[in-house]
């Protein structure tokens, strides 16, 4: 008859043959799973790349039927247009707002007032709307800002200087126009900042929001944004964001 074997046996087999085969197993599973991640993080990383060629190369022959039907949000100075006129009767701040310019720069063309009256300042931004002029409105509570391209400077002031509140920063336009779309459908008086670095002298892009004759009404402002909102139409976390100058020069009068 065939002895069994002692209970110490069975530990031992256990411990030298059946525990190392296990941990083997879940080494190699492991280290496949991380190889796995790894080629999927370099394909998003590719993707992103080929999309951002796409919107940097011009394709020839092969695209220029699709191009032709693409139309995207104008990304220099001067109003997203208007496809009708208007009338004073069918105007709201959110109708302005997503007809006015899409971007700006350090120093700009004409100057900004100040407004608290609702009506007047509908009719001043119908003016411009309706005749092609660059023009910028901001609600801030009953007070409004309005930038007009033909606005003179009052007295005898050389160039008017404003706060906005910068939320993020691009080194290409393209990335920066959409958030920007999107922040205004939300009823958030977002513009597109196009500046310049001070070392190296090259462009950048930056996602502002208002315009704000006083720091303090800025600083107010800023603290009291809706960042969960924020997020909500952009995706972009807005905690770092901070207030930046932004020059009117004004226009000549005769």
């Amino acid at each position: 008859m065939k002895k069994n074997n002692p209970p110490w046996f069975t530990v031992i087999l256990i411990l030298v043959f059946i525990l190392p085969l296990i941990t083997f197993a879940l080494t190699t599973y492991t280290i496949y799973l991380k190889n796995q991640m790894k080629n999927l993080e370099l394909k998003i990383v590719e993707l992103d790349n080929n999309q951002l060629n796409t919107l940097n190369e011009v394709e020839t022959t092969s695209q220029s039927a699709v191009l032709e039907d693409l139309v995207l949000p104008q990304i220099e100075i001067g109003n997203t247009m208007a496809r009708a006129s208007y009338t004073i009767q069918e105007l709201d701040y959110q109708v302005l707002l997503e007809n006015s310019v899409t971007m700006l720069k350090p120093y700009n063309e004409g100057a900004v007032k100040v407004f608290y009256d609702q009506r007047e300042v509908f009719e001043e931004a119908l003016y411009a709307l309706n005749n092609d002029i660059p023009y910028f409105v901001f609600q801030n509570g009953d007070k409004y800002y309005l930038y007009r391209s033909d606005y003179s400077l009052e007295g005898e002031a050389e160039e008017q200087y404003l706060f906005s509140i910068q939320i993020y920063l691009y080194t290409t336009p393209a990335p920066a126009m959409f958030p920007t779309m999107a922040l205004r459908q939300g009823g958030i008086p977002a513009f597109v900042f196009n500046g310049k670095f001070q070392q190296s002298n090259e462009d950048y892009w930056a996602i502002l929001v208002g315009l704000f004759d006083d720091y303090n009404e800025a600083q107010t402002y800023l603290k009291n944004m809706d960042e969960e909102l924020v997020f909500e139409l952009t995706g972009l976390s807005i905690a770092d964001r901070f207030t930046k100058g932004i020059y009117f020069s004004g226009v000549e009068t005769e």
